[in-house]
């Protein structure tokens, strides 16, 4: 004997399906948010340590270029034009920070472009296609400072300079910025 169909059919099992792919297409489209939010930080976050790296690039060749062997004495400070180091106080107190990229190209030097004292170039990441520029670096005498505080008869004591390097740098856009300062000691007499 056949088995008899119900006579009416309710549907709840299309119902029940099309809640359970609504709530699957919510749960994809959470994912696929989150995903593209990690990859934008994870972006921005190479990004950021692609101007770190440039900008301390540029501020090891600064000091490299004070702690040269073949520099035999403290390099003239001057205050105007691009300067291989500025006298102090010249530069903007807020040079690091608000300076324009115009400011940079005419008063900075460029970390792999320009010519050094010891004519040495040592490879930037502009050139690879990783940062968006050179990093550029100034450096600012900031104090001579004596080892003893009497003057010697035989005449004036050993001292050491002290030199402000500062450093900029874009990452792979232009919006990563990063700027490193450091202090640099070097005897010269």
């Amino acid at each position: 004997m056949p088995i008899a169909a119900p006579a009416t059919q309710r549907g709840a099992v299309l119902v029940v399906s099309l809640l359970l792919l609504l709530v699957m297409s919510v749960l994809a489209l959470g994912a696929s948010q989150a995903t593209r939010l990690q990859e934008r930080m994870a972006g921005n976050s190479r990004d950021y340590d692609l101007a770190f790296q440039s900008a301390e690039a540029g501020l090891r060749k600064a000091e490299r270029l004070l702690d040269d062997p073949g520099l035999s004495g403290a390099p003239l400070p001057c205050s105007s034009g691009r300067c291989r180091v500025f006298e102090l106080n010249i530069l903007p107190a807020d040079i690091a920070y608000r300076s324009p990229a115009q400011w940079w190209d005419a008063n900075a030097w460029t970390y792999s472009t320009d010519l050094t004292w010891t004519n040495t170039n040592v490879g930037a990441l502009s050139g690879t296609g990783l940062a968006h520029r050179d990093s550029q670096y100034v450096i600012e005498e900031v104090e001579e400072v004596p080892d003893a505080l009497s003057i010697p008869p035989t005449g004036p004591p050993a001292s050491r300079i002290y030199y402000r390097v500062t450093s900029a740098a874009q990452g792979g856009t232009d919006r990563a910025v990063v700027v490193l300062q450091s202090t640099f000691a070097r005897r010269f007499n």
